[in-house]
């Protein structure tokens, strides 16, 4: 973890650059684009070695020209919980993204050397290993799942919570964080209910039918994201153990479904599209990008395509909807927005000059 502050550094250092930058066809295959960018690295000179503080500044100016690439195609949350993953895989290989580059000054300052560069680095190869590396929940704010769903078996009230456990592990599996009810961002609640079938023809055997009802509620606001029913047997050799296999089988069937729904309805309802046109730059608009994350309402953005001067942004919001955010966006006075179009979820805008 020592080697969180260098990440950070290097890509917030990329981010704050001002400079020209647009897309271009790649020089080497014409299928491709490349982002144009223009960024510095500073290198220390140590015991007079001149020569080693220009090849590393030249490698923190690449680095630092990655990381801006980066910067807005991924969301701040996946930037923060996947810091050394993308420093180890993106931004540590700089050969591997970056198609050419020119160094456009050179200087020294003090113990210190600095190179500006201007760099074509390869869109898609970086939204390719980004999108592996970041799962759906992180795009969508990480929210904390939390569960509460009674059982019964022949009526009775029980204290334990198969259901919920079997529910949980699908909703883990997928990367959503789970945890206490009360503290839950979204509530799976509802009720478990097996009761006695039959034990004739089956050996020995006896065999329980469960039903399943849950929601996926919000918490604070109480809107309902998924409602789910299911039903299933379970068989064993005796009463207690039956029961418990009808419910957990009952919440098997259900998992995969219910947290589907759950992501579809987060994307729909939280996430709000945002085609802006006239943007100069990928300079420019990663400082869009950090002006936004500065509004209360945002959870947080991150671009998910760019083609000429628009591009296509995610705009996740902790409250509210796309009435709400197309407002403040016209607000904010560094980045003058012009609304052209606003729907329930999505938003159709150009970047007018201050």
């Amino acid at each position: 973890m020592k080697c969180c502050p260098r990440i950070f550094a290097s890509l917030l250092a990329a981010m704050l650059l001002a400079g020209c930058s647009a897309t271009h066809k790649s020089a080497l295959n014409s299928a491709y684009e490349t982002e144009v960018v223009e960024a510095e690295g500073i290198a220390p000179v140590v015991s007079g070695d001149l020569d080693g503080a220009k090849k590393t500044s030249l490698h923190e100016a690449m680095k630092n020209a990655l990381g801006l690439v980066v910067g807005v195609y991924v969301s701040q949350e996946a930037m923060v919980s996947k810091a050394i993953l993308i420093d180890d895989t993106i931004t540590s290989q700089t050969e591997g993204y970056i198609e050419k580059y020119e160094v456009l000054k050179e200087t020294r300052d003090g113990d210190f050397y600095k190179t500006k560069i201007r760099a074509h680095v390869r869109k898609e190869d970086i939204t390719a290993k980004l999108r592996k590396l970041e799962n759906e929940p992180q795009k969508l704010g990480n929210p904390v799942i939390g569960f509460e769903i009674s059982e019964s078996v022949d009526g009775k009230v029980q204290e334990t919570e198969y259901a919920a456990l079997e529910l949980k592990n699908r909703f883990s599996e997928a990367g959503f964080m789970t945890g206490d009810k009360e503290k839950a961002d979204i509530l799976i609640k509802g009720s478990a209910k097996s009761d006695f079938n039959t034990r004739e023809g089956l050996g020995g055997f006896i065999s329980y039918r469960a039903g399943l009802s849950v929601s996926a509620v919000k918490q604070g606001s109480g809107e309902t994201l998924a409602s789910l029913q299911e039903t299933a047997g379970g068989i064993d050799l005796n009463e207690p153990s039956a029961a418990r296999a009808a419910i957990i089988n009952s919440a098997k069937k259900a998992g995969d479904d219910l947290r589907d729904r759950v992501i579809k309805a987060l994307r729909e309802k939280s996430v709000v599209r945002v085609v802006l046109s006239k943007v100069e730059s990928m300079n420019q608009l990663s400082d869009f990008l950090k002006s936004v994350r500065n509004i209360p309402l945002v959870r947080d953005c991150w671009l998910r395509s760019m083609s000429g001067d628009t591009a296509a942004l995610d705009i996740g919001l902790r409250k509210g909807n796309a009435s709400d955010l197309s407002q403040l966006l016209t607000k904010n006075q560094k980045f003058p927005v012009k609304i052209n179009r606003t729907s329930s979820y999505d938003i159709e805008a150009e970047l007018n000059k201050p």
